[in-house]
C-alpha cells in the first residue's frame, strides 16, 4: 500500500472522493509509523475534503479522537469521538471502542454517571475483539465501586 501511495506524485489531480481516501490512507500509514503529527495532518486533510461513505467518516473521526487521546488533548478527543458516534461507525467493534473511550474520558473528568452509561452501551454491543473484551473486564472492576 505504501508503494502505491508513494507512486502518486500529484494528489491534487485525483477526483475529490479518491483524494480524500488517499489522504486518509496516508494518515493511517503515518499512524502505523508512530508519526502522530503527520497522521493528524493527513487525516484532517482527508476529512476536510469529505468522505465518500458516511461510515468511513465516522471511522476517521474515531481515529482522530484516538490520536488526540494519545497526544493528551482530551477536550479535542471527546469532540472527535462524539462526532464519530453521531456520524455512524462501520461495525459494532468500532462503536464499542468509541463508547469505551468516552467512558474513560468521563472517568477522567469525574463524571461517573455518564461513564457508567457509556460503559453499559459498550457492553450491550457484545464486542468479540480480544482487546476490547479485556478492556471491558478491566473497567468493570472499577466501575462497580464508582459513586453515581
Amino acid at each position: 500500500a505504501e508503494k502505491v501511495i508513494g507512486s502518486i506524485k500529484f494528489p491534487n489531480l485525483l477526483y475529490k472522493p479518491i483524494r480524500s481516501v488517499y489522504y486518509t490512507l496516508k494518515g493511517n500509514l503515518a499512524m502505523m509509523k508512530q508519526d502522530f503529527e503527520g497522521a493528524e495532518k493527513h487525516m484532517k486533510k482527508g476529512l476536510s475534503l469529505g468522505m465518500p461513505m458516511k461510515e468511513a467518516e465516522g471511522a476517521s473521526l474515531l481515529q482522530m479522537g484516538l490520536l488526540s487521546m494519545q497526544k493528551n488533548d482530551l477536550k479535542q478527543a471527546e469532540s472527535y469521538i462524539r462526532n464519530a458516534i453521531r456520524a455512524g461507525l462501520p461495525d459494532k467493534e468500532n462503536e464499542a471502542t468509541a463508547y469505551l473511550q468516552m467512558c474513560s474520558l468521563m472517568m477522567n473528568k469525574r463524571e461517573f454517571r455518564a461513564a457508567k452509561d457509556f460503559f453499559r452501551k459498550a457492553k450491550a454491543l457484545k464486542p468479540t475483539t480480544p482487546q476490547i473484551v479485556d478492556q471491558i473486564k478491566q473497567i468493570e472492576k472499577y466501575i462497580t465501586r464508582m459513586p453515581g
